[in-house]
């Protein structure tokens, strides 16, 4: 399946804030150093970006490494099989990507730290925290009785966190994770976040995979410390779902698909003190109860013997 290649990037592209790798400039020039693809999963486009070296690193704006995104409808009331074929992609990733870190299959030996990040408390920061909450852990059953009946079918050890933010805990997410990753030994650590997009069609419509970490509250311009495998001492996967687009942003996106020239200097002005607003869907608390559901179904499928 193909995309549409037919947008426009605005030229003033250090104004067009997003998460989202598939929007990277020059991403779909296939510039130097990246590699990228489309192709399907269980009926779900998926576009792949690689970025293989510091001429890629530039021209994306990314780390090396592999970035995925799954395209599909808008993650509200979704019919049955749409559901369902989205939750089998992701798993499908999911058990991709920590095979290819951990470089053996997924087993009852495999040790799994998810962690939420975000705000609860605002719903369109309250993905991460929402999906961990729904995740059944099962790390502390593996030094009980059922050690080893885990073992025989194969049940991974998940396990999972909710750093918070910092205005709630005055500690980083990064290190709060750490220092249960030291406790856990985990083979890899899923971080999940919400993430600010550069076009409002992407909201609740797209979800990124990566395996190079995330840097909470970069995406509205209130970076933290990194989640990686530098920072936590684990290799880090990271999932996000756009679910803010900054209000300057948005401007110019529109501005750059009507075709219009580069805007004069008291425009940029003007709409650089307005880059503390952002937009989100009307019903993100709904929608984002619904991406929680799909993306904790997925992890439990991805390293449970059965959909629990």
């Amino acid at each position: 399946m193909k995309f549409s290649h037919k947008e426009s990037v605005f030229s003033y592209g250090s104004f067009l804030r997003t998460d989202l790798a598939c929007e990277s400039i020059n991403t779909r020039q296939y510039a130097a150093g990246t590699s990228y693809r489309e192709y399907s999963v269980c009926g779900i486009p998926v576009c792949e970006l690689s970025v293989l070296d510091g001429c890629g690193e530039e021209a994306s704006g990314r780390p090396v490494g592999n970035y995925m995104t799954l395209h599909c409808p808008v993650i509200r009331a979704l019919d049955e099989d749409t559901h369902r074929r989205i939750t089998d992609a992701l798993c499908n990733v999911i058990i991709s990507y920590t095979e290819r870190i951990m470089k053996k299959e997924i087993s009852g030996e495999t040790r799994v730290l998810v962690a939420g990040l975000g705000n609860r408390f605002i719903s369109a920061d309250s993905i991460g925290p929402r999906t961990a909450d729904k995740i059944a852990v099962t790390h502390h059953m593996l030094s009980g009785d059922k050690k080893e009946l885990f073992r025989l079918i194969g049940c991974a050890g998940l396990c999972a966190v909710h750093p918070g933010v910092m205005g709630q805990t005055g500690i980083e997410a990064a290190a709060m994770i750490k220092g249960a990753a030291e406790y856990v030994k985990p083979d890899v650590i899923i971080a999940i976040d919400a993430l600010a997009a550069r076009s409002t069609r992407r909201l609740c419509s797209t979800i990124q995979l990566s395996d190079t970490g995330i840097e909470p509250g970069s995406g509205i311009g209130n970076r933290r410390g990194a989640v990686n495998r530098e920072t936590v001492g684990f290799p880090v996967i990271a999932i996000g779902v756009p679910t803010v687009v900054d209000c300057a942003t948005l401007v110019f996106d529109a501005l750059s698909k009507a075709g219009l020239a580069e805007p004069r200097e008291e425009l940029l002005g003007a709409l650089e003190c307005e880059r503390d607003f952002f937009v989100s869907l009307r019903d993100s608390d709904i929608v984002s109860e619904e991406i929680s559901a799909i993306l904790a179904r997925a992890i439990n499928r991805a390293f449970l013997c059965e959909d629990l």
